[in-house]
């Protein structure tokens, strides 16, 4: 990094640089207008870097953006019991009269598609955004047509600066690339990990109804199959998500009694699959119709997002739940994403498919 002209002379640049890269957003942006050091500093490429790397380490600088209007940032790190610390973001590129959809989260950045098909990428540590397309039209295409449906991915390849907002038809027939028309996917939003992502899909042009993953490699630009653990046909896999850094499969019990979650211990091979934990839907204060686990909070607790309307924590050794305290009387929203609070630029690439 550069020199610059530090106000404390007497520690060297690169202790003064390694304490800023500890610090939240906010503290960092308020730091910004204490001199030109700090602002150069802060807004070099190497140290938003660099404070990315701390930050995704750090579980004190991971939050969970819940997609209400406003849309609401929630602390869950200072208890894992309290959510007392959140935030409502007014965020002037939505309308609050439309419904609001997550389609992803990566590096601090949030993509955002809301009722009328109108994409965002949001920082919401930084309150900055980026709108990849003028208009909803734009996206869409004047010569398209409005029935097409379409399914959405946000990650990076190879390179984690070089990230990428991917879309395909969500039907084969739709599909104008035969290489990419072989899926009809299920899922919407992809789940991003190591360098792909990853839906819900059943192969388009064959009889075989059995879902499997739909796996992109975002640098080869290439589809593979990822195949699920066992499955009944009448108790498909019907979630993907990620927990303690491994792609999960979510389903129901024999007897609809239970939610199972399935980790893939090794990334891309099938033989990892683990059932990790099974969790009766009757434990809550009524029947779940609706649980999505979203982050570990230690090696036998995480927290779930339950029926739309609230959180918990779930206790896998003494198989138990735990209410989260201090969001308030919540709406009914769509589902939530954790995020890491970064630097990192909102302006992504975008390739349309």
């Amino acid at each position: 990094m550069s020199e610059h002209n530090i106000p404390n002379p007497d520690l060297p640049n690169e202790i003064i640089n390694d304490i800023l890269s500890r610090l939240p957003v906010k503290s960092l942006l308020q730091f910004r207008r204490v001199s030109k050091a700090f602002r150069d500093i802060i807004s070099d490429t190497r140290f938003i870097k660099s404070h990315l790397k701390k930050a995704v380490a750090l579980s004190t600088h991971h939050r969970i953006l819940v997609p209400t209007s406003p849309l609401l940032s929630l602390n869950y790190n200072l208890s894992p019991n309290d959510l007392n610390a959140s935030i409502e973001l007014n965020c002037p590129f939505l309308n609050s009269r439309n419904a609001i959809k997550i389609l992803g989260s990566c590096n601090g950045l949030v993509c955002i598609i809301d009722g009328s098909k109108d994409l965002t990428i949001y920082n919401p540590s930084t309150r900055r955004y980026f709108k990849p397309f003028r208009s909803p039209q734009a996206l869409s295409g004047s010569n398209e047509s409005n029935q097409i449906e379409y399914v959405y991915g946000f990650g990076y390849g190879s390179n984690p600066s070089d990230l990428r907002l991917i879309r395909f038809p969500r039907f084969g027939r739709d599909s104008g690339h035969i290489r990419f028309g072989i899926y009809d996917f299920i899922d919407t939003a992809g789940t991003f990990l190591n360098g792909s992502l990853h839906w819900l899909a059943r192969h388009s042009n064959i009889e075989d109804q059995n879902r499997v993953i739909a796996s992109f490699d975002v640098s080869k630009q290439t589809f593979s199959d990822v195949y699920l653990p066992p499955q009944e046909p009448n108790l498909p896999y019907y979630m993907l998500g990620v927990l303690k850094g491994c792609l999960y499969a979510l389903g129901d019990g024999v007897f609809h009694t239970e939610i199972e979650v399935w980790l893939m211990k090794e990334y891309g091979v099938v033989n990892s699959w683990s059932k990790f934990v099974k969790i009766p839907v009757d434990m809550w204060t009524g029947s779940i119709s609706y649980m999505r686990p979203l982050r570990s909070v230690n090696d036998d607790e995480f927290v779930v997002e339950i029926d739309l309307q609230s959180f918990a924590i779930y206790d896998t050794t003494k198989k138990t739940f735990r209410r989260i305290k201090g969001v308030g009387n919540l709406k009914w929203f769509g589902d939530a994403t954790v995020y890491v609070e970064s630097l990192v630029s909102p302006q992504v690439s975008c390739m349309l498919y």
